[in-house]
C-alpha cells in the first residue's frame, strides 16, 4: 500500500501542545516504520501554519486548506491519505480534497469519537472550535469559512454514521436527536453496524474513516483528558474498520484528539499502531 501521511501537530491553533503533541509522538513512538517494515510505501508530510498571529478558527480552517491541497495531490499520487491531528476538524481539509475531484465521488463518513463535535456557536458551553466539527462538516456552522476551503462542500447527514459517542452536552444532543446521522453507541457495534454501512453503500461508493482516539474505552487506555468510560475495546474498533472496508471503499483516515500526556504507558500508541495497520489493511483488501 502506498500512503500519505499528514502530520498537523496543532490544538486551538497551537503547536505542538497538548492534543498536537499526539501527530508528533506517534511518530516519534514508530507507528509508521512498523508500517515500512511490513512493506508499505509510506511518505511523511508536515503541515505548518504560517508565522504571525491567528485566531483559533483561523488556525483551524487554515490547516484544512492546506490539507485539502495536500491530500489531493496525494490522492492523485494514488496514494491513500492519513491524518494524525491533534483536532478532529482536520477532517473537513481531508473530505474537501476527495470532493474536488474530477470526476467527484461521493464520500461518506464514519465518525468514531467519544463526542459528537456537533454543537453550534448557540448551543457550545465552552467555545472550544472542535466541538462544532462535526456541524461544521455537515454545513450547519461557519459556511463562509467553510467556504475558502478548496472543494469543500458540505456532507449529508444521512452519509454520516457516529460511532461511540457518549459525553454530549443537552442542546448538542437534542440537535443529535432531531438530525439525520445515524448514531451507534458501543453497544451496537458490530450488530448494528453491518446494515449502516450498506445503507450507506446505496448513497456513497467510499468512506473516510475519522478515529478519535477517545474512542476507545479507558480500560484501553486514556487518550486525552476528554475520555469518559463507555467507550470501544480495540477489538471492536478494529471490526469497525474491518468492516468498513468490507462493504466500502475506504477513501482515507484520520486519527485524532491524542495527548501523550494522557498515556504515560504508551497503550493508546500501541493501540493507534493496532487501528492504523488495520486501516491500511482495509484499504487494500
Amino acid at each position: 500500500m502506498r500512503l500519505t501521511v499528514f502530520q498537523v501537530p496543532y490544538d486551538s491553533g497551537r503547536y505542538g501542545e497538548r492534543m498536537g503533541r499526539g501527530p508528533l509522538h506517534l511518530v516519534e513512538r514508530g507507528v509508521l516504520r512498523t508500517l515500512e517494515a511490513q512493506g508499505h510505501d509510506v511518505e511523511l508530510v508536515m503541515l505548518r501554519l504560517p508565522d504571525g498571529f491567528v485566531t483559533e478558527a483561523g488556525a483551524a480552517v487554515e490547516l484544512q486548506r492546506q490539507l485539502a491541497q495536500a491530500a489531493g495531490q496525494a490522492r492523485t499520487a494514488r496514494r491513500l491519505p492519513v491524518v494524525l491531528a491533534g483536532n478532529c476538524n482536520a477532517t473537513l481539509g481531508v473530505l474537501a480534497a476527495a470532493h474536488a475531484e474530477t470526476p467527484p465521488h461521493a464520500t461518506g463518513l464514519l465518525w468514531l469519537d467519544a463526542h459528537a463535535d456537533f454543537n453550534t456557536p448557540e448551543t457550545s458551553r465552552s467555545g472550544f472550535f472542535d466541538g462544532m466539527a462535526l456541524s461544521m462538516i455537515t454545513g450547519d456552522v461557519w459556511q463562509a469559512l467553510a467556504a475558502t476551503v478548496p472543494g469543500f462542500r458540505p456532507l449529508s447527514e444521512r452519509d454520516v454514521i457516529l460511532v461511540g459517542a457518549r459525553d454530549l452536552d443537552p442542546a448538542e444532543e437534542q440537535r443529535l436527536a432531531s438530525s439525520q446521522i445515524v448514531c451507534l453507541a458501543a453497544g451496537d457495534v458490530p450488530g448494528a453496524l453491518v446494515p449502516a454501512l450498506v445503507n450507506l453503500r446505496q448513497r456513497v461508493p467510499r468512506v473516510h474513516l475519522h478515529i478519535d482516539l477517545d474512542v476507545l474505552d479507558p480500560s484501553v487506555g486514556r487518550a486525552n483528558a476528554f475520555a469518559v468510560p463507555g467507550g470501544l475495546l480495540l477489538a471492536q474498533t478494529e471490526a469497525v474498520v474491518a468492516a468498513a472496508g468490507e462493504h466500502l471503499q475506504i477513501a482515507g483516515a484520520t486519527f485524532s484528539a491524542y495527548d501523550p500526556e494522557q498515556d504515560p504507558e504508551g497503550r493508546i500508541v500501541r493501540a493507534a499502531g493496532t487501528l492504523l495497520a488495520a486501516v491500511v489493511e482495509a484499504a487494500g483488501a
